[in-house]
Order: C-alpha cells, then sequence, then structure tokens
C-alpha cells in the first residue's frame, strides 16, 4: 500500500514537472513574440535602407556608364543594359518609399495573396497530426497560444529573407559587374529565394512592415 502511494505520488510530480516546462517554454515563446514585434520596426528601415541604396547605386553605376561609353566612344553595345537599369534603379527606389509609407505594402499584399505558398504545412501534414491545429498555424489571428504565433513570427522571417534575396539577385543579375564573379552561384541564391518564397509565403511577413 505504501509503494503504490509512493508510485502515484512519482507520477503527480512527472505531471508536475512537465507542467513547469510547458509553463517556461511558454513564458519564452511570450517573450520572443514581443521582441519579434520591435524587431519587425527595425527591420522595415533595414529593409528600406537596403532597397534605396541598391536603386541609389544602380543610378550612381549607370551614370558612369554612359560618361565612360561616351569618353571611350565604345559601341551602342554597352547601352543595351542602360534602359533596364535605368528601371531597376527607379523602380527599386519607389519600392523603397513605397514599403516606408506603406502603400507599396499594401499594394504587393493584394498581388501576391493569389500565388500559391506556404507550402511548408505540405510537407508537415503527416498522419497523427490534427489538421485544424495546421490550420490555425497559417493565420496569426487563428493562432491561440504563444507557442502557435512563436512558429508563424518564425515563417514570416524565413518569408522577408526570400524577399530580400530575390530582390537582391535580381540587382546582381541586370548589373552584371565584377561583384558577380559566379554567376551559377547568384541563380541559385534566386531560385532558393523563390523556393523559401513558396514555402514560408511571399507576404507572410509584409503585414509586419504596416
Amino acid at each position: 500500500m505504501v509503494l503504490y502511494g509512493q508510485i502515484i505520488k512519482n507520477i503527480f510530480s512527472i505531471d508536475e514537472v512537465f507542467n513547469a516546462i510547458i509553463a517556461v517554454l511558454e513564458n519564452f515563446c511570450i517573450a520572443f513574440n514581443n521582441f519579434f514585434l520591435i524587431l519587425c520596426k527595425y527591420l522595415k528601415f533595414i529593409f528600406v535602407f537596403i532597397i534605396l541604396t541598391i536603386g541609389i547605386l544602380t543610378l550612381l553605376r549607370l551614370r558612369g556608364v554612359y560618361r565612360q561609353s561616351r569618353l571611350v566612344s565604345k559601341d551602342k553595345q554597352e547601352d543595351l543594359f542602360m534602359k533596364p537599369r535605368l528601371i531597376l534603379g527607379c523602380s527599386y527606389i519607389v519600392l523603397a518609399f513605397g514599403i516606408l509609407f506603406n502603400y507599396i505594402t499594401y499594394f504587393l499584399i493584394w498581388i501576391l495573396d493569389p500565388l500559391p505558398d506556404k507550402l511548408i504545412f505540405s510537407f508537415i501534414d503527416f498522419d497523427g497530426i490534427d489538421p485544424f491545429y495546421l490550420n490555425r498555424l497559417m493565420n496569426l489571428s487563428t493562432c491561440q497560444f504563444p507557442h502557435e504565433k512563436t512558429i508563424y513570427y518564425c515563417f514570416s522571417y524565413f518569408s522577408l529573407f526570400s524577399l530580400l534575396q530575390i530582390l537582391v539577385s535580381l540587382w546582381y543579375l541586370i548589373n552584371n559587374n565584377r561583384l558577380i564573379n559566379n554567376p551559377r552561384k547568384t541563380f541559385m541564391w534566386l531560385i532558393s529565394g523563390v523556393m523559401e518564397g513558396l514555402l514560408f509565403g511571399f507576404n507572410t511577413s509584409l503585414p509586419f512592415f504596416l
């Protein structure tokens, strides 16, 4: 009888330890969620600064190429990339100010929404996982617990990284300057950014910039 009571006591103590671990993890998730929301405010301005710098550098390099071609009297073959670079530089500057003042962000959310993405849930949809639980993770408004929001925020981070990869890779390819010593690697980064966008969503991170 004493042994049975000791076993019951140990079982209850194990449950208490398990509940304590869950409570610690949930508190960590709450702290991480607050940190992520603050981080997004900084990432917005860093993202805008990167895109604006890319656009300005593109226009400055275009001006240098134009002057050099006039001084050396090169063929018009060099001018074939001038219009794409001009369009790219102006587009990146408009994109930077649009994200800063939110109107491009709303436009990107609207235009990217129909694209098939968030395919990561198709890979983790194994037997034994409640489909209703996975559906809650697909939208921040349906997340009920702190750890669910943490998972969604992690997906948002990879989504932002994929957008940045695509933008920088396109700039490298169109400029085609000395910075590109391995075009194959640039294509791999571009394809990797598209794959990450399909897995984690192209516009998963954009609402946090509003």
